[in-house]
């Protein structure tokens, strides 16, 4: 009988890594077919169309879900009754675990799906009650980061490392490039969601604006998301600052001199191209005050989570200035010390995480257990 897998991935990085995923799945058994979440790059395989457009999706915040809950159940909803009409082989959800987690325990509870969880939600971060949810409601975990093999495991969680797919990306394979090889240029990535899009570009026009006084020949290189509507990048841009906009954030990771870029998957992908850069991000005050509450870690730059130290600043909410930001990359710019000290400590992260063909193996387990 022919296989149907359903898969779902929210936000921008998921998408990627499924999409990822998808094509080696299908290299492997072309009779597989695919309904879900997700968002262009799982689109663009050709095996894939989503149920909902990401961007509809694709928000972050306890206060922001909030504002969609009606959107959200809706979807579930729709998501039980697909799995169930479909007669789904396989619930595969790609981190996003607010949702991700829900669909999966309810389809527990129908006991009809089996369930392989890719790419764990960081449930180390939000301690023992949040990480105790997983533990009825998926046959196995897929994790990308080797400590989290023994965290899931002490909860009796079925549990497989199989390294990161970012390293399945050849641009991840060379060496970085050092200081005097690289563009005389900052990029700043204010992330691919609406919310950040609207939070984040004032504080890096300011930004900017103090790096241009520094040095003016320093380029202001601003990476646009495909996910997001161009004017609203362009209605909130300051005209006072020289703006080039880029959309590949990875060829600029690699080649640009600093960065200052927002929380999340692209902190570990800067990481890897060795691009020292400082962390920022700013939420609605609700958001920030329950999760500072709740999150039960020291630090929210993957790098530093990963390393257990401070590696690269974090600037978050009250912390993140203009005048914080721009001088921490002043000072990466002008104490090459620092920067090198900085690269080498993102070689020992690369060493830690692996090698490349973790999608390949992700797919291997997959088909093994369907």
């Amino acid at each position: 009988m022919k296989k149907k897998i359903f898969i779902s991935a929210g936000d921008t990085s998921g998408d990627i890594h499924a999409a990822k995923l998808i094509k080696h799945l299908k290299a492997l058994d072309n009779e597989i077919d695919f309904i879900g979440i997700g968002g262009i790059e799982m689109e663009k395989t050709g095996f894939f169309k989503s149920i909902i457009p990401l961007k509809e999706i694709s928000v972050v915040g306890f206060w922001e879900v909030a504002k969609k809950i009606q959107l959200f159940r809706k979807l579930m909803k729709d998501s039980l009754s697909l799995i169930e009409q479909e007669n789904i082989s396989l619930f595969l959800p790609v981190d996003y675990p607010g949702f991700n987690i829900e669909l999966a325990k309810n389809l527990k509870k129908k006991g009809n799906s089996k369930i392989i969880y890719y790419i764990a939600p960081q449930l180390w971060a939000w301690g023992k009650n949040r990480a105790e949810k997983l533990v009825n409601c998926i046959d196995l975990l897929l994790v990308v980061f080797p400590f989290e093999k023994e965290f899931f495991n002490n909860f009796k969680i079925n549990t497989e490392f199989v390294g990161h797919p970012l390293l399945d990306d050849e641009i991840f394979s060379d060496d970085f490039k050092n200081y005097e090889d690289r563009n005389y240029s900052c990029i700043y990535m204010p992330g691919s969601r609406k919310q950040e899009i609207i939070k984040h570009l004032p504080l890096l026009n300011q930004t900017a604006e103090i790096l241009n006084k520094f040095d003016p020949s320093l380029e202001n290189k601003l990476i646009i998301s495909n996910n997001i509507d161009k004017e609203l990048i362009y209605s909130r841009i300051n005209n006072s600052v020289h703006w080039k906009f880029e959309t590949n954030s990875k060829e600029q990771m690699r080649d640009s001199l600093v960065g200052v870029i927002k929380t999340g998957t692209s902190n570990l992908e800067a990481a890897l191209l060795g691009i020292p850069y400082n962390m920022f991000y700013l939420t609605s005050f609700i958001t920030y005050t329950l999760g500072k509450k709740l999150v039960n870690i020291d630090y929210l730059a993957l790098p530093n989570i990963i390393m257990k130290r401070n590696v690269i600043e974090e600037f978050i909410q009250q912390d993140a200035t203009a005048e914080k930001i721009s001088n921490n990359v002043i000072k990466l710019i002008k104490d090459k010390s620092a920067y090198k000290t900085m690269q080498n400590d993102f070689r020992n992260l690369k060493e830690y995480i692996g090698n490349a063909g973790a999608s390949a193996k992700a797919a291997k387990i997959i088909l093994e257990n369907i």
